[in-house]
């Protein structure tokens, strides 16, 4: 059993890792607003995840089995926590600040068009909006997003 559990969480270090790693480059890529390079580490980072999940239910069914441990795997695995919690707290918020950034980009952009619209008064014959400051008519905007982060 010993051999067995310590097989388990070798397996889960190696997952924790990689997950660990993906992480950090997903940060790297967010803070150097590569946000499109960001979609080729979603598979991977949704597979480690399961991975990671499916691990610690399978591991905290057997707490017996934790106590037989090797003690430097117990302290590598109090290790690979602490770094795991960092990498998910750094990611949390570069994800947080890159949203935020897109939706004051978004809110400027609506207030614009808003305010644009309210100097915007009348119709034309054909029924388009006419632009009383120039003269002439302008197209109504629409817009949408579609992506979530």
């Amino acid at each position: 059993m010993s051999a067995a559990i310590n097989n388990q969480i070798e397996a889960f270090i190696r997952v924790t890792s990689r997950l660990i790693g993906v992480l950090n480059s997903e940060v790297e890529m967010l803070r150097a607003m590569r946000v499109s390079e960001i979609e080729n580490l979603q598979e991977e980072k949704r597979d480690l995840t399961i991975l990671y999940e499916e691990t610690i239910r399978s591991l905290a069914a057997q707490p017996d089995a934790l106590a037989v441990v090797e003690p430097a795997l117990r302290m590598e695995l109090s290790d690979l926590a602490g770094r795991f919690d960092n990498a998910v707290a750094e990611n949390a918020r570069a994800l947080n600040a890159v949203r935020d950034s897109h939706d004051r980009l978004l809110k400027s952009i609506v207030d614009a068009v808003s305010e644009n619209r309210a100097k915007e008064k009348g119709y034309t014959r054909d029924g388009k909006l006419s632009d009383q400051r120039k003269g002439r008519t302008s197209q109504s905007l629409s817009l949408s997003v579609d992506r979530q982060l």
